[in-house]
């Protein structure tokens, strides 16, 4: 489980509200490993118009500045769209702020100076609640999505194509390194750990997926591996 909420996260955008001075080295190698791509805002206003033109999937907000700002920043979000999950970050304990987090039903309040396994465990459990949704898909091609919490793929007609375990194991170890070559004792290692594998069997499992996802969809370079593009 732990490793297909590394997936989901890989495949979202987040917005990251906070002045960039107080992000901490931490924190952006943490942001960098487990999304696909950051956007920052240094201000409410600026993060709400960033909101509106980017549509993230999850937003994280730095409380301790603009506080009453940032409060309203999220009220307002959550008018948008009541099921963004929030994550709220802050310096202080104080009751006022906890409380007003609560009420907007945020993830996690995350306390700085943040410790790398608080934010990490805040960013799985956001993973969950946006597979607890049931919207989680991710594009494959321009006809078809992976969904994360039903291991199927979605065609353009929105039938299902069923996966085996070891299909959608296979999809997910590829798209969360899309794009990048993936050798074959890496993969035999995730799918099989040390149980022995045939060549024939290791071929047909590459075989019945490029049918369901598209012969084209992934990539074998002789001698270095295999990849999702």
């Amino acid at each position: 489980m732990e490793y297909s909420l590394k997936a989901v996260l890989k495949s979202l955008n987040v917005l990251f509200i906070s002045k960039k001075d107080d992000i901490t080295t931490t924190e952006m190698n943490i942001l960098n490993m487990f999304f696909n791509k950051i956007i920052f805002s240094i201000s409410c206003d600026k993060g709400y118009k960033a909101y509106l033109e980017t549509h993230p999937d999850i937003i994280i907000i730095d409380l301790d500045y603009e506080n009453d700002m940032a409060i309203k920043f999220c009220k307002n979000i959550k008018k948008i769209n009541s099921s963004i999950p929030i994550i709220v970050i802050s310096k202080s304990k104080e009751e006022k702020l906890l409380f007003e987090a609560i009420r907007l039903q945020v993830v996690d309040y995350v306390l700085r100076p943040i410790k790398a396994e608080k934010l990490i465990y805040a960013l799985n459990e956001t993973a969950k609640k946006v597979l607890n949704q049931g919207g989680m898909s991710v594009k494959l091609t321009n006809n078809l999505y992976y969904n994360y919490k039903e291991k199927s793929i979605i065609d353009e007609k929105q039938q299902k194509i069923k996966l085996t375990k070891n299909e959608y194991r296979l999809l997910e170890l590829l798209l969360l390194n899309r794009n990048t070559n993936i050798s074959k004792e890496e993969i035999e290692r995730h799918l099989w750990a040390d149980e022995p594998i045939t060549e024939s069997a290791f071929k047909s499992l590459f075989s019945r997926l490029r049918q369901k996802v598209g012969k084209d969809t992934i990539k074998n370079s002789f001698g270095i591996g295999y990849q999702l593009v």
